[in-house]
């Protein structure tokens, strides 16, 4: 009986250690091995740009090494979040290898606007760049010397068509017939190439504010049906750029649309140029149910007005005044906006709305966190406490962390780990909770698996083995 019971004892207990996942787990190894396949020497770009846009204190050192990263896109990655970060450009630039890693890199802080005319013009100088990304720098640093370089890449035949367009756009503003003669050539290409091209010359040229260039564009681009994407985002530049010109195409536009509720669309782009909509033709928008009747109200709403009017188009889901209003809102911290799209899209089941509840919610953690607190109480839908969470973790402040603490007793299991993950960004954790950070970060915690990396980064933190661990997580990985 003694030796039976012994037996099942050892059985018990070697069983357990089977089942037990957390049992062999070194944390601080998992943790390691998680980080180096989120952002170290076997990361990806769109992780490190997570990671990065948090701010966490050390992860710059990431980044350095990321610089020297054997995947060009990683390093580009890098790059860029060491810009917003307030690094040196020309610095940075010089340690990308290649000229398209740098035209890449020159492409994408441009777009983010942080490169002046002048640090412009010095890199133009230096011509180490690919040419779509010397003739972006020539374009912005807008230098009469330059007239010359321009009217040679808008006719060189080995440089890239969107290269041409540029120069030629370039000099169009200048006030030389350039663009028409990239048009024609143009034409040798299909219609899905030459689309967009011009869709790409079109965002560079309204991104540098060339109304001159894009009110020559208008004619050249030629008969288009009313719905064609390429006529819509012309005439949404020309509302921007070149307001008069803008509403006349508008008209065009609106006028060549069939009567059977396709003008909706059409009427969203003044919303999306901040330009009031001609009354007369408010006859030509349905309004014979609630979401016609809402847009309708919208549209047609002063453009200091249209925030407040947006409210009843989101909450009926309304996916066009959610991407415009999302912008504002956030720009604004507009609390009742932002509400209203958390909420809406929290009950919608529409695939990739879930973003916008997001979003959402991490603008109302960075204004007012207790918004979000109060739809946590007795809120049973796994999905809105994961959206709710995401925005308390997003904010990393005491006050977000406040309202997450009472949920570190929660009876489920991952809502315990997302309160802990939100507390754990601005507050000290004591040491059972340092475990359960490490436990979470090692996969035991039910945490969703792209927040894995951050309880795996906190946790080396409050554990004191961050700095001992980076040179392992930045390693990079050879196969022989």
């Amino acid at each position: 009986m003694l030796v039976a019971i012994t037996a099942l004892i050892l059985f018990s207990n070697a069983t357990f250690a089977q089942s037990n996942p957390y049992g062999r787990v070194d944390p601080i190894e998992a943790s390691i091995s998680v980080l180096r396949r989120s952002v170290g020497g076997a990361g990806t770009p769109a992780n490190v740009g997570e990671l990065a846009g948090l701010h966490l204190p050390g992860f710059s050192s990431i980044l350095q090494a990321g610089m020297t990263n054997p995947s060009p896109p990683m390093r580009v990655r890098a790059a860029v979040s060491l810009a917003n970060e307030g690094e040196s450009i020309p610095l940075l630039l010089s340690r990308l290898d290649s000229p398209d890693e740098r035209g890449a890199f020159i492409i994408a802080v441009f777009s983010d606007g942080l490169i002046e005319p002048s640090i412009a013009g010095t890199i133009a100088d230096g011509n180490f760049t690919n040419d779509v990304a010397l003739a972006v720098l020539l374009a912005l640093a807008d230098r009469d010397q330059d007239t010359d370089r321009l009217s040679r890449l808008a006719v060189d035949q080995d440089a890239a068509w969107l290269t041409r367009g540029i120069a030629a756009a370039s000099l169009d503003q200048r006030g030389t017939s350039a663009i028409e003669g990239w048009f024609q050539a143009l034409s040798k290409l299909t219609p899905a190439e030459h689309d967009r091209n011009v869709f790409e010359m079109l965002a560079i040229a309204e991104r540098l504010g060339f109304d001159v260039a894009i009110e020559r564009m208008e004619p050249l681009i030629g008969p288009r049906p009313s719905n064609d994407a390429l006529r819509a985002a012309l005439v949404e530049s020309l509302l921007e750029l070149a307001p008069e010109d803008g509403i006349s195409a508008w008209k065009s536009m609106l006028a060549d649309c069939p009567e059977d509720g396709r003008s909706t669309p059409i009427g969203m782009l003044l919303v999306s140029a901040g330009q009031p909509a001609p009354k007369e033709t408010k006859g030509r928008f349905p309004s014979g149910d609630k979401m016609s009747e809402a847009i309708s109200e919208l549209i047609f709403a002063a453009p200091d007005q249209r925030l407040q009017a947006s409210i009843a188009a989101i909450e009926l889901g309304h996916r066009p005044t959610m991407i415009w209003a999302m912008a504002k809102a956030e720009e604004m911290a507009n609390l009742a906006l932002l509400e209203a799209i958390f909420d809406s899209a929290s009950r919608s089941t529409r695939n990739g709305i879930e973003r916008f509840a997001i979003r959402a919610s991490e603008a109302l953690a960075a204004a007012a966190p207790s918004e979000l607190g109060r739809r946590l109480v007795d809120q049973e839908d796994p999905a809105v406490i994961d959206f709710i969470f995401r925005g308390l973790i997003a904010a990393g402040t005491p006050e977000a962390a406040a309202e997450a603490r009472p949920y570190l007793e929660a009876s489920d299991r991952t809502t315990r780990s997302l309160a802990l993950l939100a507390v754990a960004r601005a507050a000290d954790l004591d040491e059972s909770q340092i475990r359960l950070l490490g436990r979470a970060a090692a996969g035991g915690g039910g945490l969703p698996p792209d927040l894995r990396p951050l309880a795996a980064w906190l946790f080396l933190e409050a554990s004191g083995e961050l700095q001992n661990s980076i040179p392992r997580i930045i390693e990079c990985i050879i196969e022989s």
